[in-house]
């Protein structure tokens, strides 16, 4: 049923269209005699003789030029019929509009006023009104505004009167809290020298760590360098220090862990922060701000990994 209503809602959309209902009224116009014959023949004509008519009467006139041409009229009378549709609701905007009110004026008497001019004065009038009695609200609220300050001004001499006296309480809690201070500050000058000599500890350590860092980096060039690169084949040839890095990173089970954070390194991806921060708890790995490697002994690893993963 929705089916049926919707073919039926679709023809009659195509038949209310301008241009179809146009394109419908010039076939029917022009081919005229192919209908009147569809819904009048002789008595003698039977139902042969009928459909050979039609279809001799389509294969003539009916062509794929005839339809373009009686498209194109059917476009040039929708034009038409839309500029006669125009021309006609202006004329009578203007006659409504323009000739009649000036006619109006011409004819009537001068004691007559135009409803326009009456609706302009009487809103001249109101927005008058509607100011005064603003006015009128705003000097309201203005008194008010005056007796509610003085009644302020009142109750302010009396919280004066008693922040006077707490101002005197305040100042003898001031000295009070002024010892208190002078204590603290001894006490935190005591800190700040312990302080002191924490950051030159840790200044220190700083210095040893980038040392040992960069003697790290020179002692990988011997584990990089294409003319050395030959020689470490089997695990005996390698220091004790990479060795027990190794056995440390797989006997705690983390040996794919690092695995994984070097081809993050290597080939990108996505990779834990918790992977990361284990590596480098395991000194394999270190960020410095927003930088992120490798150590030089973690390198090391990486590169021979294949050699490390098959005999240990």
């Amino acid at each position: 049923m929705d089916a049926i209503n919707s073919f039926f809602s679709n023809i009659k959309d195509k038949l209310t269209n301008p241009f179809f209902g146009t394109l419908i009224l010039v076939l029917v116009i022009h081919h005229w005699q192919l209908w009147y014959a569809i819904l009048n023949f002789d008595e003698d004509f039977t139902l042969v003789d009928k459909l050979t008519f039609i279809k001799k009467y389509i294969l003539i006139n009916l062509t794929f030029s005839s339809f373009i041409w009686d498209i194109c009229q059917a476009i040039f009378f929708m034009f038409l019929g839309y500029l006669v549709i125009v021309a006609t609701r202006s004329l009578v905007l203007w006659i409504e509009f323009s000739l009649m009110p000036l006619i109006t004026k011409k004819i009537v008497s001068k004691n007559v006023v135009r409803k326009s001019e009456y609706d302009d004065v009487v809103k001249e009038r109101e927005q008058y009104f509607d100011q005064y009695e603003e006015q009128r609200k705003n000097v309201r609220t203005f008194s008010r505004t005056i007796d509610e300050q003085t009644e302020q001004i009142k109750q302010k001499d009396q919280d004066l009167l008693n922040q006077s006296e707490t101002i005197s309480i305040t100042v003898r809690e001031l000295d009070i809290t002024k010892q208190k201070l002078e204590k603290a500050q001894k006490e935190n000058d005591e800190k700040s020298n312990k302080i002191t000599q924490l950051n030159s500890s840790l200044e220190q350590l700083q210095k040893n760590y980038d040392f040992k860092l960069e003697a790290l980096e020179k002692y990988q060039n011997l584990f990089f360098d294409e003319e050395n690169r030959p020689f470490y084949t089997s695990i005996e040839k390698f220091p004790p220090e990479i060795v027990n890095k190794v056995n440390e990173l797989k006997a705690e089970k983390k040996w794919e862990r690092f695995l994984s954070l070097g081809n993050f390194f290597e080939h990108g991806g996505s990779i834990g922060g918790q992977v990361l921060t284990e590596m480098i708890e395991k000194e394999v790995a270190f960020e410095r701000g927003s930088h992120e490697d490798l150590t030089p002994v973690g390198r090391i690893i990486w590169r021979y990994r294949k050699i490390f993963g098959a005999e240990i």
